[in-house]
């Protein structure tokens, strides 16, 4: 009997975490694979886990997948889940934490290189992300996703030419691609080729319009050619698919700003910014900026002969860039 009511037990965990994946519409199939022994339970439960993920809820995610490393902490499976749910997460350290263990028992699988490399290059170690992208390549030559890393951190690592070298492998083995033209476009950049740069992005991101990085990337792209009508317009795309996304509050507040000095509505977007953010004096500071520029009429009749004479805009002297608010990927 004891045993009976183990397996009730561990049934009926199985059945909470399905019921919460019925919105994704796989849980029913999942549900079918629960087997009569422990493996085939763990298998069926790590697939719980990707649905939740799938689904967007990972919180719930994370309680099952921690719930699995307590149990199977030498599991290079639940290893896996559970770094992938900490990327998702942002959690980078615990992330690490999971592929190095992984790494270490299964050293000829590539994807903890890759995932790796990107989550080393996030926290600055150029060095390290190429070589553990080369490290990828050297063991699986074909794959797409290691060739990325590789391209993306000689970019971080300003080794440009290498970079273009890669990339255009990319392009002929991956024609139309999505990821494949958006480091194509980040090379672009890199060689002050703007306009292809551009139509590459816009591209990549019309394919994968839930990519929000990109799209973040697409409006600084056409900042810096100086279409600032366009990058807002990107921008309110972003906000208007998430609209508590701090890093699109943010570069539209400071584009309103301080390119095309629109004070209301930077301040509107500093508000924004404050309701989600309550204790960010960043926000704070630039309402109050803001309002003390609509009251500057010496700055707003300069800023109206700019806009008369479409005359180049740029940063006046008493409008100070500098921002507290916290860098756009660290929210």
């Amino acid at each position: 009997m004891p045993g009976v009511v183990i397996r009730l037990k561990s049934v009926s965990l199985l059945a909470l975490c399905l019921a919460a994946c019925l919105s994704a519409g796989s849980a029913v199939e999942a549900l079918g694979q629960v087997g009569n022994n422990q493996q085939e339970t763990l298998s069926t439960r790590l697939k719980v886990v990707d649905l939740l993920i799938k689904d967007g809820s990972l919180l719930p995610a994370r309680s099952e997948v921690e719930n699995l490393l307590g149990r199977y902490p030498d599991d290079t499976d639940v290893a896996l889940s559970a770094a992938r749910l900490y990327v998702k997460m942002g959690l980078s350290a615990f992330a690490i934490m999971q592929y190095e263990k992984v790494r270490h028992v299964r050293p000829l699988l590539v994807e903890p290189l890759v995932a790796l490399s990107k989550l080393h290059l996030e926290n600055l170690s150029t060095e390290l992300a190429v070589r553990l992208a080369n490290e990828a390549i050297a063991m699986e030559p074909d794959s797409r996703d290691a060739q990325l890393a590789l391209v993306t951190a000689l970019l971080a690592g300003q080794s440009v030419k290498q970079a273009q070298k890669q990339a255009l492998v990319l392009e002929r083995r991956y024609p139309n691609d999505p990821q494949v033209e958006h480091v194509l476009a980040n090379v672009a950049q890199a060689f002050g080729e703007n306009k292809k740069a551009l139509a590459l992005m816009r591209s990549a991101c019309d394919a994968r319009p839930a990519e929000q990085s990109w799209w973040l990337e697409l409006a600084e792209l056409y900042s810096a050619n100086q279409d600032y009508e366009k990058a807002k317009e990107v921008l309110k795309g972003v906000l208007s698919r998430d609209s508590q996304s701090l890093k699109a509050l943010d570069r539209l507040a400071h584009l309103n700003e301080f390119a095309l000095h629109d004070y209301m509505a930077a301040r509107a977007n500093y508000g924004q910014i404050k309701q989600l953010l309550p204790d960010s004096t960043s926000a704070q500071a630039g309402m109050d900026r803001c309002l003390m520029k609509q009251g500057d009429l010496a700055l707003n009749l300069r800023n109206f002969v700019r806009r008369l004479f479409h005359l180049q805009a740029s940063d006046l002297k008493d409008e100070s860039g500098a921002s507290d608010v916290p860098a756009p990927d660290s929210f």
